[in-house]
């Protein structure tokens, strides 16, 4: 009789917990887990009893634990979020549909429940990675809290006194880790620069970027620290949520501001090597690359914060490409011009500073935007022209000419002697040889092609007209200006050495009726050695006049 009541009250109180166990759906059987478990409804051995084919001890020990790490991860279980379907089924987060639910996929994967027979339970797959996961949160276990003294039990503003002592602690270790490991970020930093780059890249500018990509990096390495210590402390499930939670928000900041520093860190080394390069187009680049690239960081940081607040992430992949879409179809103009200013940077058919021209503009490249590019005319009129549109139409890129071509033809008067046109000619060559712009007889000719050509071409209605042809050696518009000034100067001053008078339309009347009344002509001097020694006088006042250049 003894021996039958000791069975009774050996199994009487099993089957009263298993009749309090709910484990008929994901909902019931999360909530018969933790409500088990909570100070004034503490009963674990019904806790235990959400775990398959444990003993006794050992699920008890799985479900405490599995209740810790909820807590050290920050995790609120919302119990209307779970399905309640007995015979609920994920397609979605197991490679085949199963009965199982995962109550938090991003940050918990390895914790679910799965349908054994008829009833839910958590997973086996769950009861093994539970001691790990512990482990992990807790290095030092949860034990230590029975040796610390009754005088650090005191509680102040919800927390006992050791857990403020101990997350003062915390956070001083924290910012001597921030300290130490910026200056190690720095010091790793400067050395893979000094090893692997050309002295070029030596500049303040790289190291100035150096340093400020560090400061995130190194805080990101102390706010790792507060995560890995926090969950020790033991705290309410209120404050751990509320800590664990402004952690994971930090530290997505924290690698948008890391990914956003080292695009300045890339885009200083980018710039260091575009000002040694010729072209002005890469500097250009930098600006549209930085902005392209920053926007990609902060978009992407975006979507993971919307993640951690709450978000679904199919809810906002789908609502990125609705909007994605909808932006697309709206803005094909825009898309267009943006995909004409990649092309104009991979083609280059102008640089910056080029004089261009196309139908009816002409003028210097100022500025190439994202969408259109700004084309400054010789009056300072200022033309936007969409990117798409340059990047289809033919460019005639004068900024881009070896030399500028001058071409003119000068009038003089039909009375003057073939001798005094013949020295006019060559004095105008010897300018040509002499001046510092001008493309002269030293420089290379491919092809035969002569530097330049002053020649007596034609007999004009009023004038005998010479023809001079040169080459600037600029790209500026404005040095051939100041060029040709120094040109025209020399050629009218040696026509006034020389005595050539330049032609302008006129017509000469003979009156018969006065015959004594004969038209004047200027009296040219014809001697050859005179007319030498005058040209080499105008060509040595135009060797001063060069020599203030």
């Amino acid at each position: 009789m003894r021996r039958a009541v000791w069975i009774l009250l050996w199994i009487l109180p099993r089957l009263l917990a298993a009749q309090q166990a709910d484990l008929s759906s994901p909902r019931a059987t999360i909530y018969t887990h933790l409500e088990n478990l909570k100070p004034g409804h503490y009963h674990p051995e019904i806790s235990a009893l959400t775990f398959y084919g444990l003993p006794k001890d050992a699920a008890r020990d799985k479900a405490l634990k599995l209740k810790y790490i909820y807590a050290g991860y920050g995790l609120n279980v919302d119990y209307n979020q779970i399905p309640n379907a007995p015979d609920y089924t994920d397609s979605i987060h197991f490679p085949f549909p199963r009965r199982a639910y995962i109550p938090f996929p991003l940050r918990l994967r390895d914790v679910y429940v799965e349908k054994y027979g008829g009833r839910w339970y958590y997973s086996q797959h769950t009861a093994a990675r539970i001691d790990g996961l512990f482990d992990r949160l807790y290095p030092y276990g949860v034990d230590f809290v029975q040796h610390i003294p009754a005088e650090l039990k005191i509680k102040l503003l919800g927390w006992e006194l050791w857990q403020w002592l101990g997350f003062i602690l915390l956070l001083a270790a924290a910012w001597l880790v921030h300290l130490i490991a910026k200056r190690i970020f720095y010091y790793l930093l400067r050395l893979a620069k000094r090893k692997l780059l050309p002295l070029a890249f030596d500049v303040a500018r790289i190291d100035r970027r150096m340093l400020q990509f560090s400061d995130p990096v190194s805080y990101l390495v102390a706010l790792s620290l507060l995560q890995k210590f926090i969950p020790s402390l033991l705290l309410s499930f209120r404050s751990s949520q509320f800590l664990i939670g402004g952690l994971e928000i930090a530290k997505i900041l924290l690698w948008i501001l890391i990914f956003i520093r080292l695009v300045d860190l890339m885009m200083s080394f980018y710039v260091t090597r575009a000002e040694r390069s010729a072209s002005k187009l890469d500097d250009q680049l930098v600006p549209i690359l930085r902005n392209t690239l920053k926007a990609l960081v902060i978009i992407v940081g975006g979507f993971k914060l919307m993640i951690a607040f709450g978000a679904d992430p199919k809810t906002v992949l789908a609502g990125a490409s609705i909007g994605g879409l909808a932006i697309g179809l709206a803005s094909q103009d825009t898309i267009r011009n943006l995909i004409g200013t990649f092309m104009i940077f991979v083609d280059k058919p102008f640089r910056i500073g080029d004089w261009i021209s196309f139908e009816n503009i002409e003028g210097s490249v100022e500025e190439v935007g994202f969408r259109s590019s700004i084309i400054r005319a010789a009056d300072t009129t200022v033309f936007k022209v969409p990117n798409s549109k340059l990047a289809e139409i033919a460019i005639n890129n004068k900024g881009q000419r070896v030399y500028r071509r001058y071409t003119t033809r000068l009038g003089i008067r039909y009375d003057t002697p073939p001798q005094l046109i013949e020295q006019f000619v060559e004095g105008i060559k010897q300018i040509i040889e002499r001046h510092p712009l001008t493309r002269n007889s030293s420089d290379h000719t491919p092809y035969n092609v002569k530097p330049y050509n002053v020649e007596f071409v034609d007999y004009g209605d009023s004038a005998l007209e010479i023809l001079v042809n040169v080459y600037f050696k600029t790209s500026d518009w404005g040095e051939e200006m100041h060029g040709r000034h120094i040109l025209h100067l020399g050629i009218l001053r040696l026509a006034e050495k020389l005595g050539v008078g330049f032609a302008f339309p006129s017509q000469t009347l003979y009156m018969e009726l006065f015959p004594e009344k004969k038209p004047e002509f200027p009296q040219y001097d014809t001697d050859l050695e005179s007319i030498r020694k005058r040209m080499e006088a105008a060509l040595a006042e135009f060797e001063k006049i060069i020599s203030k250049y």
